[in-house]
């Protein structure tokens, strides 16, 4: 072994760089800072130093290595630990360093050595061993950004007396060779291999294993290696919530349900909300009631839906957050389906109902109007839940990094919460009678509400052509305008209710093919990045512009997120934010979160988020950066930028993780 540095000399500065180089013999190795089962970890003592104290050791990343039973991290052949001392004073520095440590072959070998290196005073000068202390600097573990990957998920599942730690990682880049995770907490490591389950051609990545007890609910150092890649970051403790604070999520579920209905993103689904009142108001108070709970148990029985897809996915290892419906082109193609049938519905060109066996269950006259109306809600829901919202956020963010139970419990009280208004006319019926009389002019509303679901479809296939492509969205446009053409002729010639089925079921059979048209063919979506002050999404530059002294601030959007829409027309669009945002002393970044990205999902996760929008700023002031609320106002993100400037002595730029 041998005490390298980086100068020959000793320079007036902070710090100086050197390294501790080991060489083992063929057939034997060092250990990790964490041995494993077996081994001994190094130690040192770095007191008898005089000009410099040492400051920090790093070290590069592990490799397992299995004897019989026992697991051991080790460094084979040799390693190289870069060191830093912290100078004391200006003249010359003399670094003493003593060192416990083994070397294992079939035996483990303790050594002591005492390491001592004079550097005299003078201005920097770089040694013949600087070349091999930068070396190793680059093979220490850095943010998973930096090695190419998107941590996705990150959950402890399980009793406390029986914890397991599954990570979800993707990589974009290249496909995975032989994942490894290496787990640290505060009384020692976990030494069994983790259980690893690769898919998307190994690009995804699931790691699972059992913590010990003694560190199942504490905070763990995570590194992660495959090949010649690794990261490192931390996972903190899993709270385990009283009944107090399960109430409180589950009020913070409801009133984000409620809240959800007044959000931009309902705006396209207004029409069929609002020719649901309209119609209660001129039914008999029983009728009224079953409509408007039919209507509710819609929007319930999607959010059951919706819950259930996040469970599959996160079961099967998949990225998941709130809206990602939206980021696949079967589903707004098949949207795009169901709100051009709910139009022609409206403009009496086709009867929508629930299927015999389901709607038979019903004693109520009028089946139809009740399958209408479920339906109803369940359309809305789906089309209305594109974007986070005031308390949403926070609901999803907390049931998405627990189990399975938990997510089908606060979505589902999501769901409530946006059927809560349709529930209280159920109990008070007699308040539709406040709403207009029916009469002729439903008629005409009945129409103009069509159209407005035209004008929802519409929008749907616009974002269906920024996911898929535009020759895809013109083949899914082509075969729907000829579906609402075939049923209005169908209506109007009274064609045979056979031939009307066969035709409507062979054109609605014609969207898969679009819906799964090769991605490779035709024009490919483009991200949307626009200019003025915006550049592309770059989260791992974001730790080095705040060093600089700048504030970075980060949006979040899609072409599907409506809120993201107003938030730049109230806010980021307006001409003072706009050149605010193009200041030299500040980067402005958009991620365009259209099409799945695992990098921006797991930019979202850092604060909790797993829907949009999400703008966060960072700064001296900020450097772990801050997220606003969904709803902005100019004065919001004034305040926000003001605080990023500011300097915290509390906190440096070097603590910053991204």
């Amino acid at each position: 072994m041998r005490l390298v540095t980086a100068t020959d000399t000793a320079s007036p500065g902070s710090f100086v760089e050197a390294a501790l180089e080991f060489r083992f013999g063929d057939g034997w190795h060092g250990a990790w800072r964490s041995p494993g089962d077996a081994g001994l970890a190094p130690t040192f003592d770095g007191s008898g130093s005089e000009g410099g104290v040492l400051d920090s050791i790093a070290w590069p990343a592990p490799r397992r290595l299995a004897v019989g039973d026992l697991q051991t991290f080790v460094y084979e052949s040799g390693t190289v630990l870069p060191l830093r001392f912290a100078r004391r004073g200006d003249g010359a520095a003399h670094l003493h360093l003593r060192l416990v440590h083994a070397v294992c072959g079939e035996v483990c070998v303790p050594y002591r050595a005492t390491l001592d290196l004079a550097l005299p005073a003078g201005p920097d000068r770089p040694s013949a061993e600087a070349e091999l202390i930068d070396a190793a600097r680059a093979r220490i573990p850095g943010s998973p950004e930096a090695a190419g990957l998107a941590v996705v998920g990150q959950a402890r599942e399980g009793p406390p007396d029986d914890r397991r730690l599954v990570l979800r990682v993707t990589s974009e880049r290249r496909a995975f060779m032989a994942p490894d995770v290496f787990v640290e907490g505060p009384k020692g490591a976990v030494s069994a291999p983790p259980a690893v389950v690769l898919s998307d051609g190994g690009h995804r990545a699931r790691l699972a294993l059992r913590l010990p007890s003694d560190i199942a609910d504490t905070d763990l150092r995570v590194t992660f290696v495959d090949g010649l890649r690794s990261a490192e970051f931390t996972i903190p403790p899993m709270d385990d919530i009283g009944w107090g604070a399960w109430l409180a999520i589950l009020a913070t579920a409801l009133l984000g349900g409620l809240v959800l209905n007044a959000m931009p993103c309902v705006l396209p689904v207004l029409s069929l909300k609002a020719f649901a009142l309209t119609r209660a108001a001129g039914a008999d108070g029983r009728g009224v009631r079953a409509e408007l709970l039919a209507t509710a148990a819609g929007i319930v029985a999607s959010f059951l839906a919706i819950a259930l897809v996040l469970i599959v996915l996160k079961a099967s290892g998949a990225s998941i957050g709130w809206g990602i419906q939206f980021q696949a082109p079967w589903f707004l193609a098949g949207m795009a389906l169901l709100t051009a049938l709910l139009a022609a519905s409206l403009f009496e060109w086709v009867t929508i109902g629930l299927p015999r066996p389901i709607a038979a269950l019903g004693s109520l006259r009028g089946s139809g109007r009740l399958s209408e109306a479920f339906l109803t809600g369940a359309f809305a829901t789906l089309l209305a839940t594109p974007c986070s919202a005031p308390f949403v956020g926070s609901a999803v963010g907390f049931a998405l990094t627990r189990g399975h139970a938990d997510i089908l419990l606060v979505v589902t009280t999501l769901g409530l919460g946006m059927a809560l208004p349709f529930a209280l006319l159920a109990l008070k019926p007699g308040w539709t009678r406040l709403l207009p009389r029916p009469g002729r002019w439903m008629i005409r509303l009945r129409v103009g509400f069509g159209l407005l679901l035209l004008g929802t479809a519409i929008w749907l296939m616009t974002v269906f052509a920024e996911v898929a492509g535009i020759s895809r969205a013109m083949g899914l446009a082509g075969i729907l305008a000829l579906l609402l053409g075939w049923l209005a002729l169908g209506r109007r010639t009274r064609v045979p209710d056979r031939r009307r089925g066969l035709v409507t079921a062979a054109l609605v059979l014609a969207l898969v093919p679009v819906t799964m048209w090769p991605s490779g063919f035709g024009p490919s979506p483009v991200a949307r990045t626009e200019g003025g002050p915006w550049r592309a999404f770059a989260p791992e530059a974001i730790p080095a512009l705040v060093a600089e002294g700048k504030v970075v601030v980060v949006d979040v959007t899609a072409s599907w997120c409506l809120t993201c829409r107003l938030n730049d027309v109230t806010t980021l669009d307006r001409a003072e934010n706009r050149a605010r945002l193009s200041a030299p002393d500040t980067v402005a970044m958009r991620a365009d979160w259209t099409q799945a990205d695992p990098a921006i999902l797991a930019f979202l996760r850092r604060f909790g988020r797993f829907g949009i929008p999400l703008v966060a700023v960072y700064g001296p002031g900020l450097p772990r950066g801050e997220a606003l609320p969904e709803l902005l106002t100019p004065a919001t993100m004034r305040a926000a930028i003001v605080r990023a400037e500011r300097e915290n002595a509390n906190k440096i730029t070097t603590e910053f993780s991204p």
